[in-house]
Formats: structure tokens, sequence, C-alpha cells
């Protein structure tokens, strides 16, 4: 081990913002080792003893898309709604689940129901470290994967009523979530993915989002917090435009303030010290096709904006989740220079007769 990893309370400081010895590291549910190539595997996993992550994250079960009736651990219910079935041609990523209101009005209220199932399933046991629990889809991530992105985006005119309806099924499911979380199974956090933000800014203004989503965020953060968790949000695109609305709501870390998407420098000086920023190194562009300097220089950009000097509140990842496409040796070079550029060798490499990443 070439590093010592944050224990709980380091990194619920780092999250609240009292000073911490560097930066958190903690790629959470962004590198899926199993998805990539075997020489990946290996190597990564050599760069995991190395260089333990800050936190431990891990899914919840996630509830199937489509059921039949009877089924009670999935989104819809309704017998073959799965507009999958006997499609003929392709659909965009974005519309291929799209149902029709009619099918919607046919599922069955508490619908999903995470009754008799093992949420937690494969979690291992507590090591001491941070530990999040990822509920995958929020409310506007939701309506999308009911109703295809072009519906939705109507639906917000045309069918209000509707809307909340699925925001009020998302919040029920989330609160049953947290309660079992909070009942027996030890985390410190939950986390979930909505994306408001295109490239060049959300999806729908602030006063659109002031009336769909901010009070179930608010309502959400609100119950997470009286049960002892902090909330993570991933949001990607540009969403500067509803980062106040982020903060008010109660949101404690904030993922992943994407490069050529939103201006880093820009939310420091608007935001720095108000949420916990989970700032991800850029998918786009530099880890797959840049060089290890090219990394490297990233890394002191991203250090120097959201760090130092005497930043706290500061998380490094990726940008959203790894592919096959980026090379192994960027991985390296940006977790290494996380911590060579920030902390130096710790006690435990200076046992070890290391001298750095």
């Amino acid at each position: 081990m070439k590093t010592v990893p944050f224990t709980r309370q380091e990194m619920i400081d780092c999250i609240e913002g009292r000073p911490t010895r560097r930066p958190a590291v903690a790629i959470g549910t962004w590198i899926h080792l199993d998805q990539l190539s075997e020489d990946k595997q290996r190597r990564l996993e050599k760069l995991y003893a190395d260089y333990p992550f800050d936190m431990e994250a891990f899914y919840i079960k996630k509830p199937a898309t489509f059921g039949q009736p009877g089924d009670r651990f999935c989104w819809c219910d309704v017998k073959d709604a799965d507009p999958h079935i006997g499609r003929t041609k392709s659909v965009g990523v974005d519309e291929e689940n799209a149902i029709s209101w009619e099918v919607y009005d046919q599922i069955t209220p508490e619908l999903p129901d995470p009754a008799g199932v093992d949420l937690f399933e494969g979690w291992p046991e507590d090591d001491g470290r941070y530990r999040m629990a990822w509920l995958s889809y929020g409310p506007w991530s939701r309506i999308w994967e009911y109703r295809g992105m072009t519906n939705s985006l109507m639906d917000l005119y045309t069918d209000p009523a509707r809307v909340q309806s699925i925001n009020d099924r998302t919040m029920r499911w989330f609160k049953e979530v947290i309660d079992q979380v909070a009942a027996g199974h030890r985390a410190d956090a939950i986390g979930f993915g909505d994306d408001h933000g295109m490239q060049k800014g959300p999806f729908m203004s602030p006063k659109m989002f002031r009336k769909f989503y901010f009070p179930f965020y608010k309502e959400l953060c609100d119950y997470a917090h009286s049960r002892g968790l902090h909330v993570w949000l991933h949001c990607c695109g540009d969403a500067m435009k509803l980062l106040d609305q982020f903060i008010l709501a109660g949101f404690d870390v904030l993922h992943p303030i994407q490069k050529y998407a939103m201006d880093e420098t820009a939310v420091m000086e608007k935001y720095g010290g108000k949420i916990a920023f989970w700032s991800g190194m850029d998918l786009q562009q530099i880890l797959p096709f840049g060089s290890q300097e090219d990394v490297r220089q990233e890394v002191h950009h991203l250090v120097d904006t959201f760090y130092a000097p005497q930043k706290t509140r500061t998380i490094f990842t990726v940008s959203n989740r790894l592919e096959d496409n980026v090379p192994v040796e960027n991985i390296e070079a940006f977790i290494q220079e996380v911590y060579a550029y920030t902390e130096g060798p710790t006690p435990a490499a200076a046992d070890a007769g290391c001298t750095g990443a």
C-alpha cells in the first residue's frame, strides 16, 4: 500500500468542509472492472491495492424496468408493455423504453416494492471507510425511462399531474430504501444520478426545475439527513443555472463539474465551499485520447482549481463511467498523480521504502 485511505471521519470532514490532509479520491461507481479487458482488470486491481480509495460505493439492487402482472420488483407490471417486444426497427437510446400514459396509468400504484428483496446483495463487510449506497436513477431520469426524452420534455407542459405522480413514486421508493439503509446496513450516504445538463445548458429552465424537481430534492435531502445520511448527486452536462437550487435543496456532494460543458474556475469562484465537489477527470477528450502527460497536467489543473490553496470539500474521480477505450496507463497516471501532487509519500509509503507515485 502506497497510500493510507481516509477513515470514515476524515471523509466526513472532507465533505462537510473541515481540513483534511489531502483531497479525497473516491472513484465510486464509475469504474467497473468486470467490463474492462482482462489486462486492464489485473493492472487496475494492482493499482487499487497500492492506492485504496477513500470511499466504498455499492449498488442498491435495481428493480427491473418491465415485468408482468404479479411482479413486485419492477417499475412497470403491465402485461407485455415492454416496447422491445415485437420491435422491428432501432430507436434512440433515450426512447427505447417509451410507453404511453395509457400504459403508465395501469401500473400497480405501490411499485416498485422492495419487500422480500435483498437490496444489499453482495455488500462487503464494513472496513472502516466511508460507505455510499447508490440508488441509480432520480425522478428526471425516471420519467424519460418511462416516456422517452422527447415525450418527457413535452410532458412537463402537457401532463404536469402525471409528472408529479412519477416524482411521488420515485420518492416513495427512495424513502423505503433509505429506511432499510438506516435500519441495519451501515452506510454514510445515498447517491443517485439525474442528468439535468446538456453540453451547453440544462434541459429545462430554472423556473421549470423549481416547479417539478426542487421540491423532490429538498424533501429527499431533508429525509436522508434526518436519518444521518449525506446525499450525493450525479448530474452530467452544464447545470450551472441549477446549482443554486441544488445547494438550497441540501445536496452535500455534486458530480462531475463536467469539463467542456462547465467552467470549473467560474464554478469555484461562485460556489466554492457551499457544496462538496466530486470533481471528475474528463472522459470526453483527455482520458481516452490524451497522453499520460496531458492527464498529469489536467490533474494539476483540477487540484489547483478545486483544492489548492487551502480549499476543502474536494473529492476526485472520473467524470462518468469509464469505458474500455481509455488506455490503462492514463487511468494509472490520473490516480497516481492526484496523490503525488497533493500529498507526496505517506508514512505507509515511507515505511515500505517507497518514494511516492
